[in-house]
């Protein structure tokens, strides 16, 4: 099954799972957005800068961890030069969402791909065109 991870889960996934998802994701294909990677990182720099709920080196781990999970592959970053903008940009214009959020619409109908995404919003309007699950249905999966 092909999973596409927005940064509202894929921040928890590998802050929660780590290198875990090594074994845990084998026999699973987790796909994110370049940009997402980006995102996550910043999500760890407001962790730790701004609300102090994690020290700067757990969120220099996090980080690390996330850029081998992406150079091994286990997570594997589209590059945004397959994003067909056209068509995003007119489904962020009708389902009034950000290019950002009707990339990942995008792109999961074009690599047939489960949107995951904690981002309630988002789930919504793309439940019109792809299949999606929150963090928490992912995880479950990955453990069994």
């Amino acid at each position: 099954m092909k999973y596409l991870l927005d940064a509202s889960a894929l921040l928890p996934l590998v802050t929660r799972r780590g290198k875990q998802l090594i074994v845990e994701a084998s026999r699973e294909n987790l796909v994110t957005t370049d940009l997402a990677i980006y995102e996550a990182c910043n999500g760890l720099w407001k962790l730790a800068t701004l609300l102090k709920t994690i020290s700067l080196e757990d969120a220099v781990a996090v980080a690390t961890t996330l850029k081998d999970l992406a150079i091994r592959s286990v997570i594997q970053p589209i590059n945004f030069a397959k994003l067909d903008f056209s068509r995003t940009l007119k489904r962020a214009y009708k389902e009034r969402l950000t290019f950002y959020d009707a990339s990942y619409i995008t792109i999961a109908e074009s690599t047939d791909a489960i949107l995951v995404t904690d981002d309630v919003k988002l789930q919504k309007a793309a439940s019109k065109f792809v299949k999606t699950i929150t963090y928490t249905d992912l995880e479950s999966r990955l453990i069994y």
